[in-house]
């Protein structure tokens, strides 16, 4: 049978096989008869996959992103985070005691406002919304900071995806292709000792540098962090 032969036979069954099963679903009651749907989520999760393959993630972060951050709490030239923090708990605090829990709330609303986001925006600004949701201890300082009810944890980065969703994934200072100073060192010895055979230390070097990219304490390029993630895994 020639290739032409062959295409037309797989055509008419596959033809077959969808009326069929369009046959099949007509013989359905109302309640079960409901295609379409399974194809519809099949599809929304190709779009999601097909969106989330264009974007570009960091391993890791800059040390900028915590300079950045000690610099919003610690103040440069304006009033810093901790300050205003101080101050709009010690307002909130008075406004309390007289009975205006109104003007509490007010206090602490306005220092979130006027204080917390657009300090969270300037570390942003220096480095990009990726990287600091990517620093652990960035966003465990700038939580310490939230006024809220309850516990304030992981506030910053809920913040984070939902006022940058759109530009997370997108490499605005072209940096994320780049490893900082430290991986390109800490790289440069791992092969040097991966060569000489000392391969327990190289594991060692490793797996201590992943711990510090994958916590945002440096940023590494998608080589160096695969290198360094394959001896990290590597066992004797």
């Amino acid at each position: 049978m020639d290739r032409e032969s062959i295409l037309e036979n797989i055509e008419k069954a596959k033809n077959a096989s969808l009326e069929e099963g369009a046959a099949y679903y007509d013989s359905l009651p109302p309640e079960l008869a409901t295609p379409g749907e399974p194809t519809d989520i099949y599809k929304n999760n190709q779009s999601i996959r097909r969106e989330e393959s264009r974007k570009t993630r960091p391993n890791g972060s800059s040390a900028l992103v915590m300079a950045a951050t000690q610099a919003v709490v610690d103040g440069d030239g304006a009033e810093g985070l901790a300050h205003a923090h101080k101050r709009a708990e010690d307002d909130s605090e008075l406004y309390r005691k007289r009975g205006e829990h109104d003007r509490a709330e007010i206090a602490k609303h306005q220092y979130m406002e006027e204080h917390f986001l657009p300090a969270v925006e300037t570390v942003i600004n220096y480095t990009s919304p990726d990287e600091l949701l990517n620093c652990k201890d960035a966003l465990s300082k700038l939580d310490k900071y939230v006024f809220g009810s309850g516990n304030s944890t992981g506030y910053t980065a809920a913040y984070i995806r939902s006022a940058y969703g759109d530009l997370l994934g997108q490499d605005i200072n072209h940096r994320f292709g780049e490893s900082d100073p430290t991986v390109v060192e800490v790289v440069r010895r791992i092969k040097f000792l991966a060569d000489s055979d000392d391969i327990r230390t190289a594991v060692g070097l490793a797996k201590q540098l992943k711990r510090q990219i994958d916590d945002g304490q440096h940023l590494a390029s998608d080589d160096d962090y695969a290198l360094i993630g394959r001896v990290a895994a590597y066992a004797s």
